[in-house]
């Protein structure tokens, strides 16, 4: 979708009624990323007719881009006068970015009250740089591991045994015994790779430690801990666990395969209970008999805890200049009522107090038991880091992947990087 250029400049437009009398309008443009699942489109849509029935003089517009779109167009957009008035966000180093360079909204005043007595702070935090909220949370989304009932039993592979990160490792290699594929990969898009660096730094580091490298403390990413977690990352590479092609082909294509049954595991977020449907062959996926779930494996004698968990929080952002109507219609978008449709509907895990009553997806329950049980949630280390550090957690991750590096040249790389900040 392309914005008309009375869209894009942002200008409130008049409307004239029969009698002549000129009204404002305000239209309220949000770009955000395509949904995992295209119904998530139609609920959004309710929800901005529901919200336009309610305020005549506001329109709500929506772009959609893919993940990877959304993310090389954002910075340039966000420096432009076609910026949107709402805008999707991981939050995090990213976020602190975006707020440096001034392209966010101090909307503390607006929201605060709201967001107290409706929002867990922890959410409102992400949401939040140097005490300005700058946005409101709709969604955690964590980072688990996808297996194939039916293939696991032809492998002679018991799930609820992998406990550690050998007890993978040792599952990975039946598999390929058994003429399995153990793992899709959608090695080209880099992120779904990272997934295993960022699991594997907060095992073995902590979420302190990890955060200590990243501020270039005890050597930074050359921090021993570190390249001992990129270390144990190239083990599971040299078992050339994934997919012929895996360096070429996207997350689409990955969650596309699990979904057509040809990989034993996936490491992706609880999203992927719809992708691996809507992009597999058949449309449908795994039949739900054949999809299991389960945490990440720990790490024996790692300085995280067991329940630690990769994922993020998830929302929306208000930009400079954006008009009152957008920060009106993103309290009525994080809200309990709202949100309670996208989590009945097995889009979202809500944030918003009580709202996760409304999930009817068991997988969703157990990653919503999985988020309040968690000691930490790390953010992705791709958004964690903020864009270019974090593009480069994502091409080590994937250089480690085909061999092309070593973990301590992985990680020279990495702190090379954070040093020129």
């Amino acid at each position: 979708m392309k914005f008309s250029s009375k869209l894009a400049l942002g200008t409130a437009v008049a409307v004239f009624s029969l009698m002549g009398v000129a009204q404002a309008e305000t239209t309220v443009r949000i770009m955000g990323i395509e949904p995992n699942d295209a119904f998530e489109k139609t609920i959004n849509q309710e929800v901005f007719d529901a919200y336009e029935a309610d305020h005549p003089d506001t329109k709500i517009s929506m772009e959609y881009l893919e993940n990877s779109a959304f993310k090389s167009k954002l910075p340039t957009v966000l420096q432009s006068d076609k910026r949107p008035d709402l805008y999707w966000s991981w939050a995090g180093g990213v976020l602190d970015e975006q707020f440096q360079s001034g392209v966010t909204q101090d909307i503390t005043a607006s929201v605060k009250d709201d967001f107290d007595a409706t929002i867990p702070p922890g959410p409102v935090q992400s949401f939040t740089v140097n005490n300005e909220i700058v946005g409101g949370p709709t969604k955690v989304s964590l980072i688990v591991l996808w297996y194939n009932k039916a293939l696991a039993e032809k492998a002679g592979i018991d799930p609820a045994s992998i406990k550690t990160w050998d007890d993978f490792l040792a599952a990975v290699q039946k598999a390929k015994d058994a003429g399995i594929t153990p793992i899709v990969a959608g090695g080209k898009d880099k992120f779904p790779l990272h997934y295993y660096v960022a699991y594997l730094a907060t095992r073995i580091m902590g979420v302190d430690e990890l955060a200590a490298a990243r501020a270039g403390e005890n050597g930074g990413f050359n921090n021993p801990d570190f390249i001992k977690a990129l270390t144990e990352f190239k083990r599971l590479a040299d078992l050339q666990p994934f997919q012929q092609g895996f360096a070429s082909a996207t997350f689409a294509k990955e969650s596309g395969m699990f979904g057509d049954g040809d990989a034993l595991f996936e490491l992706a977020g609880q999203w992927n209970y719809s992708t691996q449907k809507g992009n597999s062959a058949s449309g449908q996926g795994l039949p739900e008999e054949d999809l299991g779930m389960m945490t990440f494996p720990t790490y024996p004698g790692g300085k995280g805890e067991p329940t630690d968990v990769v994922g993020g929080v998830n929302g929306w952002v208000v930009t400079k200049d954006a008009p009152p109507e957008a920060v009106d219609f993103l309290k009525y978008w994080v809200s309990k009522p709202v949100v309670e449709k996208y989590a009945a509907a097995g889009q979202w895990i809500p944030v918003a107090k009580g709202a996760g009553e409304a999930l009817t997806n068991p997988y969703f329950q157990t990653v919503s038991k999985m988020a309040g049980d968690a000691a930490h949630l790390q953010l992705y280390l791709d958004q964690a880091f903020g864009p270019n550090l974090g593009a480069t957690v994502n091409d080590i991750a994937a250089d480690l992947a085909i061999g092309a590096v070593t973990p301590e040249e992985a990680a020279q790389t990495l702190e090379d990087e954070r040093e020129m900040e």
